[in-house]
């Protein structure tokens, strides 16, 4: 081939993956307006079943062991051979023949309203992702471009998130970076991008309202306030840690001391509302209420823990929901507590906590520093900059995610020889 020729065929080529990416662009728009109605819809409705749940609470939380059956009974029913749950969502998001239907998003809706109706202390983020994402991948399975089904379920991801949370650039980097541990989707940036923010507007037009919180980040970094910054998200790094063990040691303990499903989900279910009962109702639901309290009331120094297990509890025995509000609330509670041990302004810590313990728990670090940014203001940067690094680095490569490990160096250049390809080092994909 001729130079001339050469060079004709790689601008063909780029200018083909540029339009490429500019179809992507108006796929993730139709995604974001789907998923952000969908996702404004059932966050308003979450929000309305809290509040009058809430409005019963000492009748309603007797209702748990009921719930937790039906919906047992529910993913066993309908979601038998379907892939549920976010392991399948991952799954999905990198494996060839692997599929997220739209029915998860039915089966979100339903456990979700219901959950949160009867004061189940779970979240709201892993329904709204996979609501999202289910009408990303059914969208992107009928477009004729290559793995448009995975790089639109990416977008769903991000487009759920967005809607409920209000945050686009945190949704958009949360769902480039939750899929691939350690590296970041740049295939689906233009599409989750677009997606993003289309459902932030969609669910702002649906109704749905994103909490503000008033904080100062009025501080001068200097090399003290650096390194107390540091320890404070390290600790943050260990509380998100920590939530990731209780997850896994929940699931397996309920899964070994009961097999049978049903009972397990009403037990777990009784004891659970006993516990909510006793503890006055302060830990059930989203937990906005600790929040609340975190920034300008009483808060207890063992709130955050509390929360933390009682969601990983609720959740691994077949109640559905999310986990992220609980680390926002679990991050809140312990910044109000703790920021005095490193020097800290309480309200300055509870802001830095609920951005630093969730990019914890998740093993993001983009994510939580614009949601730091999103929620507290541009001035916010710096500080949330190095606690969410502190937290990434202390939570020990661990996630309350089943994620896709990205390959180490030698792991890459291992492969990369074998298939007898020239560029030997793991560089980062291109866009296009």
């Amino acid at each position: 081939m001729s130079a001339a020729a050469y060079i004709g065929a790689h601008n063909k080529s780029g200018a083909f993956l540029f339009a490429e990416q500019i179809a992507y662009a108006f796929l993730g728009i139709a995604v974001g307006c789907a998923a952000g109605a969908a996702g404004g819809i059932f966050g308003v409705g979450v929000e309305k079943s809290a509040a009058f749940g809430a409005a019963h609470f000492s009748l309603y939380v007797w209702f748990l062991p009921i719930v937790g059956i039906l919906t047992v009974a529910m993913m066993r029913t309908f979601g038998k051979g379907v892939p549920t749950g976010m392991d399948a969502l991952f799954k999905a998001s990198h494996t060839d023949g692997a599929y997220f239907p739209v029915r998860n998003a039915l089966f979100q809706f339903a456990g979700g309203w219901a959950a949160h109706l009867f004061c189940a202390s779970v979240g709201r983020e892993g329904a709204g992702v996979q609501i999202g994402a289910s009408i990303g991948f059914g969208i992107g399975k009928h477009v004729p471009m290559h793995d448009a089904d995975k790089i639109l379920l990416v977008a769903g991801m991000a487009a759920g998130f967005s809607a409920l949370f209000g945050t686009p650039v945190c949704a958009l980097f949360f769902a480039l970076e939750v899929t691939i541990v350690g590296g970041i989707r740049l295939r689906a940036l233009v599409a989750s991008l677009f997606a993003a923010f289309a459902a932030y507007f969609t669910a702002k037009l649906c109704g749905m309202t994103h909490a503000a919180y008033a904080v100062s980040f009025e501080l001068s970094m200097d090399v003290s306030l650096f390194f107390r910054i540091f320890a404070f998200g390290a600790l943050c790094g260990i509380a998100g840690l920590v939530f990731c063990g209780a997850r896994k040691v929940a699931e397996k303990f309920f899964s070994f001391a009961c097999k049978n499903a049903y009972v397990r989900a009403a037990a777990a279910g009784l004891l659970l509302a006993a516990l909510l009962f006793v503890s006055g109702g302060r830990y059930s639901g989203l937990g906005t209420n600790l929040i609340a309290e975190s920034f300008g009331g009483e808060v207890f120094v063992f709130d955050w823990i509390v929360k933390l297990l009682f969601t990983a509890v609720f959740l691994s025995v077949g109640f559905l929901g999310g986990e992220v509000t609980t680390l926002f609330v679990a991050g809140t509670c312990l910044g109000a507590v703790a920021g005095s041990l490193f020097g800290l302004d309480a309200y300055v810590a509870a802001a830095l906590g609920y951005a630093a313990v969730f990019g914890a728990a998740t093993n993001t670090l983009l994510s939580p520093v614009f949601l730091g940014v999103e929620m507290f203001g541009g001035a916010s940067l710096p500080f949330m900059a190095v606690a969410c690094l502190a937290a990434y680095l202390f939570n020990f490569d661990r996630s309350v995610y089943n994620q896709k490990k990205r390959e180490t160096v030698s792991e890459s250049i291992e492969r990369r020889f074998n298939a007898r390809r020239k560029r030997l080092l793991p560089l980062p994909q291109r866009l296009y």
